[in-house]
């Protein structure tokens, strides 16, 4: 009688586990985005994914480029991942839709850039050199200042 109880616990909490990974696949079914457009690039697709935890099947629909994975304890993040990391192709989570990370997405963009100098050691051999090496570096993003020094044979740039 002991064992029977003790078996019974351990499928309610089996369920119970089943139930927290639902809140993130709640249908058990994942699509996924993805550019097939042969059947070497769906046995990729399928390959990268099988034996992966909690998937259970996988469907490939080559015309609509998307793969269908089913499982209920799949994780749609971590099937997302593994498969742009096996295949190497770009993959996009379409169902169940992410809940949005804006948190830390904010966090960065509240950080002001820093400004930084960097002194770099050009030859330049007369003004021309100097203005072509200025105008060339001033055309680069985030520069704010460029000094050049046909002395010293340096360029001094300020920028973030």
């Amino acid at each position: 009688m002991g064992k029977n109880n003790d078996g019974g616990q351990g499928q309610r909490q089996g369920n119970q586990g089943e139930e927290g990974s639902n809140e993130q696949n709640p249908g058990g079914t994942i699509v996924l985005g993805v550019y097939i457009h042969c059947q070497g690039c769906a046995d990729t697709v399928k390959g990268s994914l099988i034996g992966f935890d909690g998937v259970e099947s996988i469907q490939v629909d080559e015309k609509n480029h998307r793969a269908i994975v089913k499982g209920k304890k799949a994780d749609p993040i971590k099937v997302t991942e593994r498969l742009r990391k096996k295949s190497g192709k770009h993959v996009e989570l379409i169902s169940p839709i992410p809940k949005p990370k804006k948190q830390e997405n904010k966090e960065p963009k509240k950080e002001e850039k820093k400004v930084i100098e960097v002194i770099l050691k050009i030859y330049m051999h007369c003004e021309s050199c100097a203005k072509e090496v200025k105008q060339c570096i001033h055309k680069l993003e985030g520069v704010q200042t460029v000094d050049a020094e046909m002395k010293t044979h340096t360029v001094r740039v300020k920028g973030t």
